[in-house]
């Protein structure tokens, strides 16, 4: 089955479809019980201590249906947002290898890129560059290798929703990469000048659930177990739709990471939004694909 994230209704229908029931059945049970669902702070600590057995027993659903692809949603800032639909979204050294519009920016102030075993070399004016005699920076563990993470997947969040600015900032403006560099050059102009010329997106992608990792779980947890959080984070989320703005806490928006060797393929991108930024909240307005 298809979870699609993108507003309540589509997520009804998933939750649905993953019980074998009929919307209506699923959103009766929400009305009942979105108060105490809100109240019990779902988040990656304690979304496994989220019973089902009920509303199973209300759908007659012996096991759920599993969740083959779902819904990605990816912070990007870009100067143009429909180069998006003919690029699609790449991880971090196929973005500096090949013709992007990063590694076209980066090219301009003489930096070029080769990924090597395991990580990625970076030159500068055709010489290698020696990270460890740059400024201290998370740079070394943005271009991987021995001692790091290879941190190099694409992240995104399982809901597309208002996102507070103090929590996505790193995301925002100008990449991750950009921002290292800046600090490691101690020349803020590097990300600065991009970030001038860019908007922040948010980019609603198809992945399929085998290819992505739940903030807060093993990297190998078997897919039905994956499957169930996902639903779990689901009448969550239509939980705190619910009770709308009486809701006290504010609602855990799970991030999701790509496979680290995992590029998003133009063809998978559903949806584009702006951000729109007001009192320090960013608002998705969907823009068209003309």
């Amino acid at each position: 089955m298809f979870l699609d994230t993108t507003n309540s209704e589509k997520i009804y229908e998933a939750v649905a479809a993953a019980f074998s029931t009929e919307v209506e059945t699923i959103r009766e049970y929400i009305m009942e019980n979105a108060e105490e669902i809100v109240d019990n702070n779902y988040d990656e600590h304690f979304i496994t201590s989220m019973s089902l057995c009920r509303l199973k027993d209300i759908c007659q659903c012996a096991k759920l249906n599993k969740i083959k692809n779902l819904i990605v949603n990816h912070i990007t800032p870009r100067e143009e947002y429909k180069k998006i639909w003919t690029e699609g979204l790449s991880t971090l050294p196929h973005a500096l290898i090949n013709k992007t519009v990063l590694s076209e920016y980066l090219a301009g102030l003489g930096f070029t890129f080769e990924f090597i075993d395991d990580h990625i070399c970076m030159k500068k004016d055709n010489e290698e560059v020696d990270v460890k005699k740059l400024q201290f920076s998370n740079l070394l563990m943005r271009l991987g290798g021995k001692g790091t993470f290879n941190d190099f997947n694409i992240n995104g969040y399982l809901f597309v929703d208002k996102f507070e600015v103090h929590n996505c900032r790193g995301w925002l403006g100008s990449p991750e990469f950009l921002k290292s560099l800046a600090t490691a050059y101690a020349d803020n102009s590097i990300a600065n000048k991009y970030a001038d010329r860019c908007n922040n997106y948010l980019v609603s992608f198809r992945v399929p659930i085998g290819k992505i990792d739940l903030e807060g779980f093993d990297a190998d947890i078997g897919e039905d177990f994956k499957s169930e959080l996902l639903i779990k984070y689901c009448i969550n989320r239509l939980a705190f739709a619910t009770v709308g703005k009486l809701a006290v806490l504010e609602m855990y928006n799970p991030i999701i990471f790509l496979k680290r060797d995992y590029d998003v393929p133009e063809e998978d991108i559903e949806k584009i939004y702006h951000l729109e930024h007001s009192n320090g909240t960013l608002t998705p307005k969907e823009l068209s694909r003309i």
